[in-house]
């Protein structure tokens, strides 16, 4: 019992002096922490989606598309500051004849 205890502990105390992660580079800048300040790619690209419009009749789960037609866009179910695509801007796939959702533009709730 008693080397068993003494194995355990030796295997913990080699264990926990293993370092998971590597030290951070000391010369110029550091190269670990300094990207903190700089956004992530995917969220400058979401600094460029317009933002729709509210519904000039006053309804709350309608929204006026910021690309032409300026089509009123029924956004029941999400919430303010998502992002939702404008069907009627998508590209029509020449195969199926059918409007491709995945190509429509994309434009952030009010």
């Amino acid at each position: 019992m008693k080397t068993q205890y003494t194995i355990i502990v030796t295997l913990t105390a080699v264990l926990a002096s293993c370092t998971p992660y590597p030290e951070p580079y000391h010369g110029g800048r550091n190269r670990w922490y300094s990207d903190f300040t700089e956004p992530a790619q995917e969220q400058k690209q979401y600094r460029k989606i317009p933002v729709g419009h509210p519904d000039p009749q006053g309804r709350g789960n309608m929204v006026v598309s910021p690309f032409r037609p300026y089509n009123i866009i029924d956004v029941t179910g999400y919430s303010r500051g998502d992002i939702v695509g404008d069907p009627s801007t998508a590209l029509i796939n020449p195969r199926t004849g059918r409007r491709d959702p995945k190509t429509a533009k994309t434009f952030r709730i009010p």
